[in-house]
């Protein structure tokens, strides 16, 4: 029946639009002028604002300064930067479900004198429970960390209130339809699997973002897509209950 293909490939191509259009609301940091040496966690910035950013991010000082700029001109108390080569797996849960991509953010530093923990993962985790002004902008930063999608996604989306069945069952019942689709009509099922692999291209193609990872996640992806939901399943969650607050600037001296 080629009702049933053409039915998953229409629901596929339109959950892709709709999350197109939440793509579209990302304003886009703009290149800085000059060019500056790369920083890794730099010293307090002046104006009352930090960058916290996970293990491995790499910020230039330019993005540093204008995205500080704009959290302090737009009157932000928290501005995530979301990476242009973040990778699409990470970038789609950004989009369904947290509008944080894990990657650096800028905090108040009254706030985040209250908040900080150490660690960018829990302490995105309590800012989260704040009722703060937050916003997110794109920037131009193809330096994000190389570890695979999956690495520390689980205790990401947990930190941010999304269970892993938030996360994973619709992915999972998706699949399941794309496989429903393929078994009622070998001739045309096929046309659910093209569209399930162009989801990634039809949200991101021609937008500020550009996945590292386009290519091979799109081409690949009804294989991928399981072992991702087995690698986040079996990754080890931080001990949430073991917290431990540290003083940013105990980290200066």
């Amino acid at each position: 029946m080629i009702a049933v293909p053409a039915l998953v490939a229409a629901g596929l191509i339109a959950d892709a639009m709709r999350l197109r259009r939440r793509l579209a609301r990302l304003r886009r940091l703009p290149q800085p002028r000059r060019p500056a040496p790369l920083s890794w966690e730099g010293p307090r910035e002046p104006g009352g604002y930090d960058v916290i950013s996970a293990d491995g991010a790499v910020i230039a000082a330019g993005v540093r300064r204008a995205a500080i700029a704009h959290a302090r001109d737009t009157g932000l108390d928290v501005l995530g930067l979301v990476p242009a080569d973040l990778p699409v797996t990470r970038a789609l849960d950004m989009l369904r479900h947290t509008r944080d991509a894990g990657f650096a953010t800028v905090v108040h530093t009254e706030l985040l004198d209250d908040a900080y923990t150490g660690d960018y993962t829990t302490t995105m985790a309590r800012l989260h429970h704040y009722d703060a002004d937050t916003g997110h902008v794109i920037v131009p930063c193809h330096l994000t960390p190389r570890a695979p999608a999956y690495k520390g996604r689980a205790a990401w989306l947990q930190g941010l209130g999304v269970s892993l069945a938030q996360a994973l069952v619709p992915s999972i019942l998706v699949m399941g339809l794309v496989l429903a689709a393929l078994a009622s009509d070998p001739q045309w099922g096929p046309i659910a699997v093209i569209a399930y692999c162009a989801v990634p291209y039809l949200v991101f193609a021609g937008t500020p973002l550009s996945p590292r990872d386009l290519h091979r996640t799109a081409l690949l992806r009804p294989v991928l897509t399981p072992y991702t939901w087995w690698r986040t399943l079996v990754e080890d969650a931080p001990p949430w209950n073991r917290l431990t607050w540290r003083d940013p600037r105990k980290d200066e001296i």
